[in-house]
């Protein structure tokens, strides 16, 4: 796949899932108010996880090692948290393998 459409498929698929993270994150803040040990759960998982995948796919200036980590860490924070839906996870692999492509395809090219 050329560098451009790698580069334009991990900001589509990064932007998505980060939002989705942190949307998921908040709705479940407001969902268990009253269970204030589960927010310490979801809060940093749903919500950090999507704060490192936006970060890593986005403020990262040049995709490399830094961009890898921050958004494997997000995707591995959040998809605990959003492995129920299958879907997630499986777009979470798929944003990892974009990373890495993006990350190696700036190395060399």
């Amino acid at each position: 796949m050329p560098r451009d459409r790698v580069s334009r498929w991990t900001s589509v698929l990064g932007g998505v899932l980060g939002s989705l993270y942190l949307l998921f994150g908040v709705l479940e803040g407001i969902t268990h108010l009253d269970e204030p040990a589960s927010l310490a759960f979801w809060l940093p998982a749903l919500l950090g996880g999507g704060t490192l995948v936006l970060v890593g796919v986005f403020r990262v200036k040049e995709p490399g090692w830094l961009s890898i980590l921050l958004v494997g860490g997000g995707l591995f924070a959040a998809s605990l948290a959003t492995a129920w839906t299958v879907l997630l996870p499986v777009a979470a692999a798929a944003l990892l393998v974009l990373v890495v492509r993006r990350s190696g395809s700036a190395a060399y090219g």
